[in-house]
């Protein structure tokens, strides 16, 4: 659809109101701003490589605020009592992501010596490999080091793990928690986890 509209780019060098109007036939055309942001990126870098001093601005998109938890679904959350080991480890998943503010990537691969009890620093590995240190509550510390003991976990083996040590799959720990909100008796938001 979108090289059909822009074939005169191939053949002439387009006006600043020929641009203008490619933008506004996708816009009737019914692409969303997101839809032709991308389109009018790829007409700008075609442009920029024709040595053309033209280039459209992109479109504005709309800045949608995401469904979160509400507090009596994050009370819920946390006043939980988990009695297996895979409940014992949700909940604390949960707790993590609730007290760090972490991705769930950055949960499921934090490592128990990444874990710093006396400064309540934990040290996790971002997009890029970026490492970066967040502040945890003494609450959190609690649990850890209940969780740690409790399961006999080692300095530099991961946190969050199976009972046969492989890393957990994000999905699957989206599912559990999906169905922990489900048993606690609330639908969880669209986006339940902090993702990548």
């Amino acid at each position: 659809m979108v090289q059909a509209q822009f074939k005169w780019l191939r053949t002439e060098s387009p006006s600043q109101d020929e641009l203008k109007d490619a933008v506004l036939r996708m816009r009737e055309k019914g692409l969303r701003a997101t839809g032709c942001n991308s389109a009018i990126r790829a007409i700008n870098a075609y442009l920029k490589w024709s040595g053309s001093p033209l280039k459209i601005p992109q479109l504005k998109e709309p800045q949608l605020i995401l469904p979160t938890f509400s507090l009596p679904q994050v009370t819920r959350l946390i006043e939980s009592k988990p009695h297996s080991f895979y409940q014992r480890r949700l909940h604390l998943i949960v707790l993590i992501l609730l007290d760090t503010g972490c991705r769930i990537t950055e949960a499921l691969t934090l490592r128990v010596g990444d874990v710093h009890f006396d400064n309540l620093l934990v040290v996790l590995d971002g997009k890029g490999r970026k490492q970066r240190k967040v502040p945890f509550s003494f609450e959190l510390r609690k649990a850890l080091f209940r969780y740690i003991r409790e399961y006999d976990r080692k300095q530099d083996s991961l946190l969050l793990c199976s009972r046969s040590e492989n890393k957990l799959g994000r999905r699957v720990v989206l599912r559990d928690v999906k169905l922990l909100c489900k048993r606690l008796g609330f639908d969880p938001p669209s986006r339940t986890l902090h993702a990548s």
